[in-house]
């Protein structure tokens, strides 16, 4: 037993001087790093932006430069300083606006709508403004004071007028009325009449006044004031051969789906031409009120 651990822990006079080159080794390379000191170069700082952090962490708030806002106030001093008042959103001009705490660009948002002919109907309105955020229409909306003269027939002269302007261009049919004939009736504004035009064109046409409503931008105040100055020909509507159509060409009809332009199209391909219009009330899943929806814009001739 001793002879073999002395084999095992016995070293010839080479080994011992490797191992004693080994250990110094080790020894040098731990500490190494001590003899030499490692010179770090000091990270430049901004000092305007410095100056920017001290002021962020006073006000708790980033300013519009680092937000990336492009008003020359900050969103928290538009909060901070408002004032509020009675306030008429048809006539308040742009420092009135400003003095309720809305945003610059919100601010020129109202008056290029304003501009362009639209018009607040009720305080509720206010909310439909692209980029006016929702604790800023919270705010403002119950000092909105809207006069009734700006939307409804009160006074006599504006009565006589707005009468004679409906009887220069008499009851309007929507279906065949252009941009500057619906611009004549009163709140009807330039882009609603594009609007209104636009979905005309999708549709085919109107067969029923009640679906001016499903204009964009449409209100229930503006649709109350101008429905009684306007009405439908079914007899203008573009209508679709079910015998002859596509689904695609179906489907570009915004009250048809693409299931039902498909399942038409394929009744049609398994049992042949229809004969009468109420044929595709035998498709599953065409009710009655999908049915009386689309027939208006449908043809078998």
């Amino acid at each position: 037993m001793k002879r073999i651990i002395k084999e095992y822990f016995t070293f010839s006079r080479k080994e011992k001087v490797a191992v004693i080159i080994l250990l110094l080794l080790i020894v040098v390379f731990i500490f190494l790093p001590y003899l030499f000191e490692i010179k770090k170069a000091k990270p430049s700082v901004d000092e305007e932006l410095q100056k920017q952090l001290v002021k962020w962490r006073q006000n708790k708030t980033l300013p519009d430069s680092l937000n990336g806002e492009n008003d020359s106030s900050t969103h928290s001093s538009a909060e901070l300083k408002f004032k509020l008042f009675l306030f008429d959103p048809n006539v308040l001009d742009a420092a009135g606006w400003e003095k309720l705490g809305i945003r610059n660009n919100v601010i020129h948002t109202i008056l290029n709508y304003r501009n362009k002919g639209g018009k607040f109907y009720q305080p509720e309105d206010i909310r439909k403004i692209w980029g006016l955020q929702k604790v800023d229409a919270d705010r403002i909306i119950p000092f909105a004071r809207i006069k009734i003269e700006s939307h409804q027939y009160k006074s006599n002269d504006f009565q006589h007028q707005s009468t004679s302007n409906q009887k220069s261009i008499g009851i309007l049919d929507i279906n065949t009325a252009t941009v500057e004939q619906l611009m004549q009736v009163q709140g009807i504004s330039i882009s609603m009449s594009y609007r209104i035009i636009n979905y005309r064109d999708k549709l085919g046409g109107f067969w029923n006044v009640l679906q001016l409503k499903q204009t964009y931008g449409m209100t229930d105040s503006i649709y109350q004031l101008i429905i009684p100055f306007l009405k439908t020909e079914p007899a203008t509507i573009k209508k679709i051969n079910i015998n002859t159509a596509t689904d695609f060409e179906l489907s570009k009809n915004p009250v048809i789906s693409k299931d039902i332009a498909k399942a038409i199209v394929i009744y049609r391909n398994q049992h042949g031409p229809y004969i009468h219009l109420d044929d595709i009330k035998k498709i599953a899943f065409i009710n009655e009120e999908i049915y009386s929806k689309i027939v208006p814009y449908l043809t078998i001739d």
